[in-house]
């Protein structure tokens, strides 16, 4: 396959997201949501903006908790951390004011059950930073429960599950070899429209093309593959 990061409809959305979330209004800037079910390419669209961009990518955790948060964000933010919560805060707070871009944190979920979420209410509160929360499903909700969080929130963007139009957009990117609309729609059947699964088709759709020479893939050869 091509080794490209393929622009699919989610992370299209995510970018217009990302747009919003860094334009001020009225000179403040706030928070974006990012959040839908697994297998849909958030975490990869997370991590390669963050690389693309040189902006700060932290992973939250069950077992994360305030100090533990701000702790991760100072070590991202490239600072030798300090034991207290107040010294992290002010340590974060100090390098965000001078800073640009945005700060992405995925797997906020876990935040939202322990309450450690208000630690970035607060950052975004006394820096005017714009920072990217991200998670699954139910983190809507879940953050609409923090109501003055929630209303900091300037974009909301909702990764979906693959369909066959976004399946086929896809694999014109990273294949090197076409399927037909019926092979696509095996995938999608297969994958249930979720991007890691239909990546594990898209290259025994290409072990099929070299060993059989086949330049267009369709939904019989790909009955001949076993499923895991």
């Amino acid at each position: 396959m091509k080794d490209v990061f393929a622009i699919t409809g989610n992370v299209q959305r995510f970018l217009a997201g990302v747009e919003t979330l860094t334009t001020a209004v009225r000179g403040r800037t706030g928070l974006m949501l990012a959040y839908g079910p697994p297998g849909t390419g958030k975490t990869e669209t997370g991590q390669w903006y963050a690389q693309q961009h040189d902006v700060p990518y932290i992973r939250c955790k069950d077992i994360t908790s305030r100090r533990s948060l701000l702790e991760n964000i100072v070590g991202e933010l490239g600072l030798a951390a300090k034991f207290r919560a107040e010294d992290l805060f002010r340590q974060a707070e100090d390098e965000l004011v001078e800073r640009n871009g945005i700060m992405i944190l995925d797997e906020v979920d876990y935040l939202t059950k322990s309450g450690a979420i208000e630690v970035i209410r607060d950052l975004n509160d006394v820096t005017n930073f714009p920072i990217l929360l991200m998670g699954m499903e139910e983190t809507l909700a879940n953050v609409r429960a923090y109501q003055h969080l929630y209303d900091r929130i300037t974009a909301i963007v909702r990764f979906n599950l693959f369909d066959n139009k976004e399946l086929t957009k896809l694999a014109e990117q990273v294949c090197e070899v076409r399927i037909s609309a019926d092979g696509i729609s095996f995938i999608k059947e297969r994958s249930k429209g979720r991007l890691r699964l239909s990546m594990q088709w898209f290259s025994k759709v290409e072990g099929l093309a070299r060993r059989n020479g086949i330049d267009e893939i369709s939904a019989a050869h790909l009955q001949t593959c076993k499923e895991k």
